[in-house]
């Protein structure tokens, strides 16, 4: 795990400087996924730094209308201010950049915060203040499968004082894939709910796998189903070792009709497609699998297998991406995304009962590294050095 990339040396007066941050998100208020939920977390971390109460000031802009039915407690609103633009998100992607980016400091020029931090690299910061961007990952540009990246993506990124992402896989994305200077992308890992995934928390009972399709001892994918998440490979590789585990079955958690179709197509053995689980039950579901298999092979982080260490759940994963960065040596990981390195590296898991209580033993500890609290903190130093202080 890594620390801000950050060679700024703060002054006593600029560590109790405050600004008004407003966040800019291309996400819909509602249920948390992906990066939605991230901001949340984001914005919960900071406001509970006390940054407030030292004068800081938070507000939210989404791009887009208020959704009919939602209330205050789905949105930021109950934590920061929150406005809506009313805007389709996707028309200033196909602009020039001039025109995107006056496009965006009209709507906020009045008044202008003292800094945006803009959650998308496809929601541009107006030029009437510094601004800061949150940038996980880039696979538009590695997937066709992952939509394109906005025309004027390299142009933004630059015209910012500084990129936040959360690992140095990441880091090294943006100053390939955007043309950035390294010491402006600044590497401020993510952290996890403590007080969800924790290794007291208590698994699921047969009851309640049942009701959700869950029969016996089984392994358990949480994530998409696009091509990077890799999950043809992972339902290829289980199909050649479910008959040496005739008690083990394979659950996929993530998007049903997606995951149905990749699972359908692929004719393999044992596996429940759960669909997505409210976010209370994921942690006592996952708690009950034997071990979390993450096959994905492009992450700017890697937030399931932190959460599975957090628990004490054993991960297998692949050695890719950022995914590496964040289990450390609490891990098996396959040497690729292939299904035979993936079927090599979870059956070296289920084959050691040594190796997997060690994991477990071990896992709590390394997920304890990362934390929101940090995270928001070294946040709080990029914003001192980007609006000047």
């Amino acid at each position: 795990m890594t620390a801000v990339a950050s060679s700024a040396i703060h002054s006593p007066a600029s560590q109790t400087a405050a600004f008004h941050v407003r966040f800019l998100s291309q996400n819909r208020p509602g249920p948390r996924m992906g990066m939605g939920h991230y901001e949340r977390l984001l914005i919960r971390s900071l406001v509970g730094s006390g940054a407030v109460g030292d004068g800081w000031r938070f507000d939210i802009r989404f791009a887009g209308r208020r959704p009919r039915g939602a209330g205050a407690g789905e949105l930021e609103a109950d934590l920061v201010g929150a406005a809506f633009e009313g805007y389709s998100p996707g028309r200033l992607a196909s602009l020039p950049w001039p025109a995107a980016r006056a496009a965006a400091t009209l709507l906020h020029r009045q008044p202008p915060p003292d800094l945006y931090h803009s959650l998308a690299l496809d929601y541009p910061a107006p030029g009437n203040r510094p601004s800061v961007y949150t940038i996980h990952d880039l696979p538009p540009a590695r997937f066709p499968d992952e939509g394109t990246l906005p025309r004027w993506a390299r142009r933004a990124a630059g015209a910012a004082r500084a990129i936040l992402t959360p690992s140095e896989f990441a880091k090294r994305e943006m100053v390939e894939l955007l043309c950035l200077p390294p010491e402006r992308v600044h590497v401020v890992p993510n952290g996890y709910e403590r007080d969800v995934f924790h290794p007291d928390v208590v698994p699921a009972d047969v009851q309640t796998l049942t009701a959700r399709g869950i029969h016996g001892p089984f392994l358990l994918y949480s994530g998409g189903a696009t091509c990077r998440k890799n999950v043809r490979a992972l339902l290829d590789a289980w199909t050649r070792l479910a008959p040496q585990h005739p008690d083990l079955s394979l659950v996929l958690v993530g998007p049903a009709g997606p995951l149905g179709t990749l699972a359908a197509g692929a004719n393999a053995p044992r596996v429940a497609v759960a669909g997505y689980l409210e976010r209370d039950l994921l942690p006592r579901i996952l708690k009950a699998a034997t071990a979390l298999v993450y096959p994905s092979v492009y992450e700017g982080f890697g937030l399931p297998p932190l959460e599975a260490m957090a628990l004490g759940v054993p991960v297998v994963a692949v050695r890719a991406g950022a995914v590496p960065e964040v289990v450390g040596d609490c891990a098996v990981l396959a040497e690729s995304g292939a299904a035979d390195s993936l079927a090599a590296a979870i059956q070296t898991l289920l084959g050691d009962s040594a190796l997997a209580a060690g994991l477990s033993r071990r896992g709590p500890a390394r997920a304890g590294g990362f934390s929101w609290e940090a995270h928001a903190s070294q946040v709080l130093d990029v914003y001192r050095e980007a609006a000047g202080t």
